[in-house]
């Protein structure tokens, strides 16, 4: 696995999340998400379930009005933050793709997923 720098940890605050891309070898551009929920970091692909969409529409925004759970602001799939499992809309049950991740000298990286485990829609 490749890791990946986000950015440094306290620019990702409760609530709030950080985007990332990067480009496999074969040329797939991949997207990702790191949110900080209850204290805890959390990494996963931007793609939701349902459809191979973004979760935030490309705003950024993946949190509901309360903080509490995360949106796919195409189909309003609601997914657990903490373990990316959907708990209501059309892909209930399903999961979001989890990244690892690492804090290093206070910086947050994602450790990409190998291009055979990533499932292109």
């Amino acid at each position: 696995m490749h890791s990946l720098y986000v950015c440094p940890e306290h620019e990702i605050g409760e609530g709030h999340a950080r985007t990332f891309s990067w480009r496999s070898s074969s040329g797939w551009l991949g997207e990702g998400f790191v949110i900080r929920f209850r204290g805890q970091l959390y990494a996963y692909l931007n793609q939701c379930p349902h459809q191979p969409l973004t979760l935030d529409y490309g705003d950024g925004e993946f949190f509901d009005a309360e903080m509490q759970l995360l949106v796919c602001r195409n189909h309003g799939a609601m997914f657990e933050p903490a373990t990316g499992k959907c708990v209501a809309g059309p892909c209930a049950g399903a999961s979001l793709k989890p990244l690892q991740t690492r804090l290093t000298d206070g910086c947050v990286y994602v450790e990409l997923p190998p291009e055979e485990d990533v499932e292109l829609e």
